[in-house]
């Protein structure tokens, strides 16, 4: 977990610096599991945010606008009740750990001054956000644990507050404290007793406070010990310098006031970062931040980003994919009827040598053999009788079964072409599931299917959606182009946007995004070539639903050649005076890199 004690120590001595003596102005809560606290102190404005997330939990001052629901929950009006206007007296970590305290002072119903607290545990899937009084009974959390969820601790209204036990690790501030007067021989002996067995990068995290794997790897560098070796088989003298790294790291922390390291590997990915420069990181790539907000904004935006949406699309993913299996049953049901019809004619062919030679025939007849005078040698046709039926009547039976496969096939056909349509259809909105990359994408992806009768209408939205945008881009050649990320995206660039002479591209036979290269006012051979043409439709190849690695065929025409038909569903279209364009793989993962960051 990247926010371990270290950065939970930082966070707190800058929000006891800037919030204590400050008074909460609104309370929000844009998730389930999310708290902001807008607060006024000093003459300015702070946000502050309060994660309890199982993945990303974590507190910070934040500078990124906030999604907020129409109605607030349960637990948001419960804080507005108890902290509204509230002033904050003290913000503390406790004991190292990732566990903010901070205490309140807000007025009750009576106008009575009473002293609150407002703790956040952060501990991965069991994080917590709970409101105690200063008795410490709990008022109320953002998640209950009762007896069945944990036999240990339980945390809900009316319980009385006890902190996380956390096998009892040691507090590494007051561990260098206490140890201050102590000999090294002394200092070695309370380590063998604190240090837990085992593989020393464990045996840090799993014996100190605020320790992480990452940090324990920074100590372990410092200390001159190998993650691997053991604590106890180590020799005085290198088991004292392990205690002098540890000192000199808390050190470097007290006195830490920036810059800060964002950590990130050679595709520009951010994977960790410190509130300290690690040594053990010498050789990576790092972005430093004077403010430690923007690198918490920064960095868990683009972890947590693609984790939520996914989180949030699970219901929609479910739904095309189930609604995408029945449909291609469907059409394999289809195709399989479809064959049985195509033997027909053979019953047509049967009815009219029967009728030919009906005065041939008797009743009671279980068969007969009859020249095929359909075929130029006449060979003789083998036939099945009913023998309750006269010749004539069996002539009918096969008549009649010739014409109902007949109309079956004249049915399929439209029902086939109905269930490609929407398989087709279904496959274009479950890619643009995948690049979906706000709230208001899912949202708009949802009406759509509302819309087109997949889900039932809902009023239930938020408001202080972040806007969703065609995704943008621009070739070497100085062109600008456009990619819809939905169907809605779609028909918008296509049919409003673009102009007729813009170029038109999209990946042959495969769902995917319409991409428009704006070239209506631009002579070709002279402001742009094949060279535009070919990276546009390498968008189209990378934003299309083939899931492959190899080459894509692309169809470009003019904007004016394409159509949407009278009353079909959004994203589909008719497109006549196409070329077709041969991307190659490796032209697909170049596109990536002409897609506007901005």
């Amino acid at each position: 977990m990247p926010f371990d004690g270290f950065s939970a120590h930082q966070v707190a001595a800058e929000l006891k610096d800037l919030l204590v003596g400050g008074r909460i102005d609104k309370i929000y809560q844009p998730e389930a599991d999310q708290i902001v606290l807008n607060i006024r102190s000093k003459g300015s404005l702070y946000h502050l945010l309060l994660c309890a997330a199982a993945s990303g939990a974590r507190f910070q001052l934040t500078q990124k606008k906030q999604e907020t629901p129409l109605s607030p929950p349960m637990f948001c009006m419960l804080l507005r009740k108890h902290l509204g206007s509230g002033k904050i007296t003290d913000i503390q970590q406790i004991r190292f750990d990732r566990i903010l305290e901070i205490d309140l002072e807000a007025m009750d119903e009576l106008g009575d001054l009473k002293k609150k607290s407002l703790i956040l545990e952060v501990m991965g899937k069991h994080s917590n956000l709970i409101l105690v009084d200063e008795d410490l009974h709990i008022i109320d959390s953002i998640r209950h644990v009762n007896p069945l969820m944990s036999s240990v601790r339980q945390i809900g209204p009316g319980l009385t507050y006890t902190w996380p036990t956390h096998n009892e690790k040691t507090d590494p501030l007051l561990f260098i404290r206490e140890a201050e007067g102590l000999s090294a021989d002394e200092v070695i002996l309370e380590l063998d007793r604190r240090m837990v067995p085992g593989p020393m990068l464990k045996a840090v995290y799993t014996s100190f406070h605020g320790f992480s794997p990452f940090s324990s790897r920074e100590l372990l560098f410092r200390g001159k010990v190998e993650e691997k070796e053991v604590f106890s088989e180590l020799s005085d003298e290198r088991k004292y310098g392990f205690y002098q790294a540890l000192v000199r790291l808390i050190e470097e922390l007290e006195k830490a006031s920036g810059p800060y390291s964002l950590y990130i590997t050679e595709e520009g990915i951010p994977f960790d970062f410190s509130v300290i420069p690690y040594q053990c990181m010498t050789g990576v790539n790092v972005r430093s931040y004077t403010a430690l907000d923007l690198l918490l904004d920064d960095y868990f935006a683009r972890i947590q980003k693609t984790d939520v949406l996914k989180q949030k699309a699970q219901d929609l993913r479910h739904l095309l994919s189930t609604n995408l299996d029945r449909v291609r049953k469907k059409l394999i049901l289809q195709e399989k009827t479809m064959e049985d019809t195509k033997n027909r004619e053979e019953d047509r062919i049967m009815a009219d040598l029967i009728t030919a030679n009906v005065y041939q025939l008797k009743e009671g007849m279980t068969s007969c053999d009859l020249p095929n005078y359909y075929e130029e040698e006449m060979p003789l046709m083998h036939i099945q009788l009913d023998p309750h039926l006269n010749p004539a009547q069996n002539a009918q039976k096969y008549y009649r079964r010739y014409n109902k496969l007949k109309r079956t096939e004249e049915a399929l056909k439209s029902q086939m072409e109905a269930s490609a349509e929407e398989k087709s259809y279904l496959e274009s909105v479950l890619a643009a599931l995948d690049l979906s990359d706000c709230e208001q994408d899912l949202m708009d992806l949802r009406e759509e299917l509302s819309a087109n009768g997949y889900l039932k209408k809902t009023v239930k939205g938020k408001k202080n959606l972040q806007k969703s945008k065609p995704i943008g881009f621009v070739t070497e050649e100085g062109v600008r182009g456009y990619i819809g990320k939905n169907n809605i995206q779609n028909d918008y660039l296509t049919f409003r946007l673009a102009r007729p002479r813009d170029e038109w591209f999209h990946a042959k036979n495969i769902p995917g995004s319409h991409v428009i290269l704006l070239v209506q006012d631009l002579v070709f051979g002279k402001d742009y070539t094949n060279l535009s043409l070919l990276q546009a439709a390498a968008e189209a190849a990378l934003h299309c639903g083939s899931g492959e690695e190899n080459r894509v065929t692309v169809d470009h025409t003019r904007v004016m050649y394409v159509k949407k038909p009278s009353g079909e569903r959004p994203g589909f279209v008719r497109y006549t005076h196409e070329q077709s364009i041969e991307v190659p793989a490796e032209e697909i993962k170049k596109a990536e890199k002409y897609v506007s960051k901005s």
